[in-house]
């Protein structure tokens, strides 16, 4: 029966549509398939609105249903209400205040993925009334991620994106512990700095603000540079000082942009480091040393990151490049394929 399907399917186009919401807005990236060639990809964003993306999406997937076989959509969860709990019945669950009856559940092996019910009704009023043919936790995915490539020892894996960090510490294959981190800013009145940083690393970022906007300022006027500006007589001072003002806005913008960088790395760390001391301290845990880190990442960490990660922590730190939107579309193919 299977050999039947697969020939029928040889004849047939099927699009896969993934989802995932991230800096306000919803990124979509599908694929078609054709027996087991991909002939075609495309990407597309779309606003959010008041946490309910725009109804175009609605209308992109309604064209699709007419131009392809079928059309399946999967979407990365990404509410604050979910966790990894190294529990899979309802007294493990008890242990960490959790009603087992509450909450929708995929049970992994001695551990599980949790997220309360109203959740995913909320997640679907976020998607505009769609309702998913798959659904992912960030969980599902870094777990599929470790999966790849499995190490011995006691490993605390993390997945960063852009609004999330979400960490889960392994040994060997068993689940020790999980933790996500919302990391998206509530509304413009919310204070990043005080909310996230403890007062130690948000001194360390005042200090490096500091130093760049006095190394901005010692430069003074632009004849503090160098000489040879006599060339310039014929110059109109109106242009001069147009050019004078868009430098100035231009290193303050790159200043900006740097600030930012490392806010969201010191955020990551700081996000390390909780998870380490509830996962040492918290005896429903009974954690043990901490052997590596590894970092799937997401949008665009380097090295400079990873020798401060590694002297805030101690820890040795591998750092693997991953494009998160392919990924959940290979993962919904693979899943819907091996269904079928």
């Amino acid at each position: 029966m299977s050999g039947l399907i697969s020939w029928v399917r040889g004849f047939l186009t099927t699009l896969y549509v993934s989802v995932v919401i991230k800096d306000n807005q919803c990124y979509l990236y599908s694929r078609a398939v054709k027996g087991d060639k991909i002939i075609s990809s495309n990407e597309a964003v779309f606003d959010v609105h008041n946490g309910v993306v725009d109804y175009k999406l609605v209308d992109y997937l309604k064209k699709r249903t007419k131009q392809y076989h079928s059309v399946y959509l999967a979407a990365m969860l990404n509410s604050p209400k979910q966790w990894a709990l190294p529990a899979v019945d309802a007294r493990g669950f008890e242990k960490f205040n959790i009603s087992y009856n509450l909450v929708a559940k995929i049970k992994m092996k001695g551990w599980s993925i949790v997220v309360p019910d109203s959740e995913l009704t909320s997640f679907e009023e976020t998607l505009n009334g769609l309702k998913p043919d798959l659904v992912y936790s960030p969980f599902g995915i870094l777990h599929s991620l470790i999966k790849e490539s499995p190490k011995k020892g006691k490993i605390l894996y993390m997945l960063h994106m852009n609004d999330n960090n979400t960490i889960m510490i392994f040994d060997g294959e068993d689940m020790k512990f999980g933790a996500y981190f919302d990391t998206r800013k509530e509304n413009d009145g919310f204070d990043y700095y005080d909310k996230v940083f403890s007062k130690e690393e948000s001194a360390d970022l005042d200090n490096v603000i500091e130093e760049e906007q006095d190394r901005l300022s010692k430069l003074g006027g632009l004849g503090d540079i160098g000489g040879g500006f006599s060339d310039f007589d014929n110059v109109d001072k109106d242009d001069f000082e147009d050019i004078q003002h868009e430098e100035i806005a231009n290193a303050n913008k790159k200043l900006e942009d740097s600030v930012r960088d490392i806010g969201k790395e010191v955020t990551l760390i700081s996000n390390i480091k909780l998870a380490i001391t509830e996962y040492y301290q918290n005896k429903n845990y009974l954690g043990d040393f901490i052997e590596s880190v590894v970092i799937f990442d997401g949008l665009s960490l380097d090295n400079e990151f990873l020798i401060m990660a590694e002297n805030e922590l101690m820890l040795d730190i591998k750092l693997i490049k991953q494009d998160i939107d392919k990924l959940i579309n290979n993962m919904m193919i693979r899943e819907i394929c091996n269904e079928l």
